[in-house]
């Protein structure tokens, strides 16, 4: 009974310890704007802009230390990804596009909150919606983790509000 007990114990303490390094919530945006002045080539044919999407995601995690992504995937294509230098505390994210509603993230007490900058690898354009499954990977210390998303909030562009 005793060594069932101890065995019990022992494993919750080692469950506890793991959870300490855990991501506890990711959330992804982008905003999307097109170029202020139409382009032309050399015949002055009009080419046609592609809006500039910028893509971010904010990742709230219950590590001191800063995380390491390793890789972000938009429905299985790579992304490159930066993370912020310090991390963030309470953020006004944007202004949702379709709403009008402001969106503000906070980290819950304990918890610590950074901002991942993403952007296509190729540099090609992936269409906001079309995402449908976003997976990050890292480590949180030695701890490896991967969380998936699953939605993306398109937020006004910054001049829109």
């Amino acid at each position: 009974m005793k060594k069932w007990l101890g065995s019990i114990l022992f494993f919750s303490a080692v469950c506890s310890c793991n959870a300490q390094y855990k991501v506890q919530s990711a959330k992804a945006f982008f905003t999307s704007s097109m170029p202020g002045m139409q382009r032309v080539d050399a015949n002055d044919n009009k080419i046609d802009p592609e809006p500039i999407i910028e893509r971010f995601i904010f990742l709230e995690t219950r590590f001191n230390g800063k995380p390491k992504i390793d890789t972000v995937w938009y429905n299985n294509i790579l992304f490159s990804a930066t993370i912020a230098d310090k991390e963030e505390a309470a953020k006004m994210v944007g202004v949702k596009k379709n709403t009008g509603t402001t969106i503000s993230l906070a980290p819950k007490k304990g918890n610590h909150f950074w901002r991942i900058d993403v952007a296509q690898a190729d540099g090609h354009t992936l269409k906001h919606d079309a995402v449908k499954k976003i997976i990050i990977k890292g480590k949180l210390d030695k701890t490896k983790f991967s969380y998936t998303i699953t939605t993306e909030t398109e937020l006004a562009a910054p001049d829109r509000y």
